[in-house]
């Protein structure tokens, strides 16, 4: 079963790196988890607290992190800060976390530093990071693949073109698909947007280019939809224009359509596909408040209510209750908030402990949420706070 997930960019926000130092290890998850979940009695409102897990290896943020068929997770690449403050350089050094244990281990070091690179789990176990951003400050052609026997990344088949900043998604029939984001024309220069979309295939081992979509796009969201077809999510450059428009891929049909648009065009925003099959759509850059859901059965979006907090660069995660966990974003948030698709209301639910934004978020089998590094006010982060959900 292959398990993909988007980063970043991490966007995508986003290279020769010198090893990071080992930070201290602090008390292991596996000693942490009793976090405390209370309901108040008075606004029957689920209460979390976070609790501090195992450091990460290395302080990252913006980097690509990958939960295992064998659930365990491995993080690879981002920035990486050797100080408490500095500008960082980009990150070689890959970590894996055995929940079992409770402990992050590097693992091999790629051969390309990357920023906001996409992670694969191949069908034979392996990994495969595709694209990013090089230490020249290039977007990424090569791909490395990860043999979790040996703990090494060896060179993988190149992509037709370089991808940064782009959508990426395993199809519902393994494929990997990459859509867009910022590349390179074919005299060599740096373009920041782009529409070509390209789909590596499992049983001959390389590279197609299928169907562009309409607009060029970098900063984008893409998801798989109930139905296996992909929707793609506004997008553009950092600075602006940002797009309200959306974009749906058909894989059995190598066709694009346009979808409805959005009332907000968004950058560094989240899509949550949830339990129903709609997508829930929050934040961006812009101070963005407003939440909009999408159905794909009517190719509508409504309203979702508002955060509490204005959020870009932040994280959300699909809880085992249908609700969606928000946390962190642009100017260092610590509140943390839920969405409750049953009555689409907003709750400030608790605080991290530190407030961060360009982190990661994923859940473990056995229902602990881990909210793992980024970049907080006193500099980049290695800490890992948790809670059980």
């Amino acid at each position: 079963m292959l398990l993909s997930i988007g980063l970043i960019l991490l966007f995508a926000a986003c290279n020769s790196i010198p090893l990071p130092e080992v930070e201290p290890v602090s008390e292991s998850i596996s000693e942490t988890t009793e976090s405390e979940i209370e309901k108040d009695s008075d606004a029957g409102q689920k209460s979390i607290s976070f609790i501090a897990g195992q450091d990460m290896k290395s302080r990252r943020d913006r980097f690509g992190l990958l939960v295992l068929s064998d659930g365990k997770l491995i993080a690879s690449g981002g920035r990486f800060e050797a100080e408490h403050y500095g500008g960082g350089d980009f990150n070689r050094t890959a970590e894996v976390f055995d929940p079992n244990i409770g402990e992050w281990v590097f693992t091999g070091e790629m051969t390309e530093g990357r920023l906001t690179p996409a992670l694969f789990e191949l069908p034979n176990g392996n990994v495969m990071v595709a694209g990013g951003l090089s230490g020249q400050r290039d977007p990424l052609i090569s791909t490395e693949i990860w043999d979790p026997k040996i703990g090494i990344w060896e060179s993988g088949p190149e992509m037709n073109r370089a991808h940064n900043q782009m959508g990426t998604v395993t199809l519902n029939d393994g494929r990997l698909l990459v859509v867009g984001g910022a590349t390179k024309d074919e005299d060599g220069f740096q373009v920041s947007l782009s529409k070509e979309t390209e789909i590596f295939d499992l049983e001959s081992g390389t590279w197609t280019d299928v169907a562009p979509m309409a607009t060029k796009r970098a900063n984008h969201s893409a998801l798989v939809l109930l139905n296996g077809n992909v929707l793609v999510i506004g997008g553009g450059k950092q600075d602006g224009p940002y797009f309200k428009t959306t974009e749906i891929y058909d894989p059995e049909t190598d066709t694009w359509k346009s979808g409805a648009s959005m009332s907000k065009g968004r950058v560094a925003h989240t899509a949550t596909l949830l339990s129903d099959g709609k997508v829930l759509v929050v934040g961006g850059k812009g101070k963005i408040t407003v939440a909009e859901i999408y159905n794909p059965d009517t190719d509508t979006w409504s309203p979702a209510g508002e955060t509490n907090k204005p959020r870009g660069e932040h994280s959300a995660l699909l809880l085992t209750d249908g609700s969606v966990l928000v946390t962190g974003g642009i100017g260092y948030i610590s509140e943390v908030e839920i969405f409750d698709p049953k009555t689409s209301t907003w709750s400030i639910v608790g605080s991290l402990n530190t407030g961060r934004y360009r982190h990661a978020v994923t859940q473990l089998n056995d229902g602990r949420v881990l909210i793992m590094a980024g970049t907080a006010e006193e500099g980049m982060l290695a800490t890992v706070e948790i809670y059980q959900d």
